[in-house]
């Protein structure tokens, strides 16, 4: 990689909109471990030049619906205790939290939840993640809730419940951003019908370019970017072409210049979805059924292959301000507009 791409990249502000690095730190405390995020992920995140992570409670299957609540506590509980063992981290609140962290070397952690199972008991449930620090929320994973239909349940045709409505009137309230990648197509419209605040899709990639059912539409693309919201790429090879063994760095890119042709480049960021580290707990993609689907994508298959995105998008004709903002300038200015 040439000097003009490595400098470039270290000057921008890198997010990964989407990660489930927690379940991992979870995983390896209970097993004994300790200094995870330090041994095992800082080092990735640096060597990706990365320096905002959108760090996931991810409530597993033999978790839901029951136990989502003391799930996401252990996930949090685990996440925290490692973080207290890692100075390059610092969990973020704000805008100015996050710009003060990575001013200081630091890598900024913004907590979201995926998938409401852990707050469905009501809105007070919500208001206590919002202080813990909490600043996104997607209603459901694949599976229906509560709150809504995930893209699982899309035969239902089923949308938000009226609880699920009330949260994201509560989510506007408090200023949590709300993410959609794992709603059903009609829950996808329930809650752009709902929310007065711009809305994200944190990990999905266009339908047009692949067929699939995580990944939007081009009206869903459009509706998302008039709330003032943007599309994180996802790197899982199924979702980057209908035949997930074909799907590469090169795909993402087509995915990005698809989207940036229909709704402008300052719309798309990345949330790549890397689950690679993973594999050691049996925990493969939420994409994952065949080893066509977990083919690693050449190129962009792990949080070191950032920089590629770079190289990338100035080898397609990016100007650079339009690749800071896909790097992480857009997902940066929809947070800050929703949650300060």
């Amino acid at each position: 990689m040439d000097d003009h791409v490595s400098q470039l990249h270290i000057d921008a502000v890198v997010v990964d909109a989407h990660s489930d690095v927690f379940n991992d730190v979870a995983y390896r405390r209970r097993a004994g471990e300790t200094n995870v995020l330090r041994r095992l992920h800082v080092p990735a995140w640096r060597a990706g030049g990365v320096d905002v992570v959108v760090t996931t409670l991810y409530v597993e299957g033999e978790y839901k619906p029951d136990r989502g609540l003391s799930r996401a506590m252990t996930l949090l509980g685990a996440a925290l205790n490692d973080i207290d063992e890692t100075y390059e981290i610092a969990v973020c609140r704000t805008r100015s939290e996050i710009d003060a962290a990575v001013a200081a070397g630091q890598i900024a952690f913004i907590l979201a939840i995926e998938g409401g199972e852990c707050v469905q008991d009501g809105l007070e449930s919500l208001r206590v993640f919002y202080q813990l620090g909490v600043r996104l929320l997607g209603l459901t994973w694949n599976q229906r809730n509560m709150l809504a239909d995930g893209v699982g349940e899309e035969r239902s045709g089923g949308g938000l419940t009226e609880l699920g409505r009330e949260m994201v009137r509560e989510a506007n309230r408090l200023g949590i951003l709300l993410d959609v990648s794992h709603l059903s197509v009609k829950s996808f419209w329930d809650l752009l019908e709902t929310s007065d605040a711009p809305v994200i899709a944190s990990h999905s990639n266009a339908k047009r370019l692949c067929g699939h059912r995580r990944n939007l539409d081009d009206d869903q693309i459009r509706a998302l970017i008039e709330t003032g919201g943007v599309v994180g790429i996802n790197g899982v090879a199924a979702f980057l072409d209908d035949d997930p063994a074909k799907a590469s760095l090169g795909r993402a890119l087509d995915h990005i210049d698809y989207i940036a042709e229909i709704v402008g480049p300052e719309h798309v960021a990345l949330g790549p979805d890397f689950v690679d580290f993973l594999g050691a707990h049996g925990f493969g993609s939420s994409a994952a059924s065949s080893s066509d689907e977990r083919h690693v994508p050449a190129g962009f298959g792990t949080i070191r292959d950032m920089p590629n995105v770079t190289a990338g998008l100035l080898e397609r004709g990016y100007a650079e301000n339009e690749i800071r903002g896909i790097l992480g300038e857009n997902f940066l200015r929809v947070l800050t507009r929703v949650t300060g």
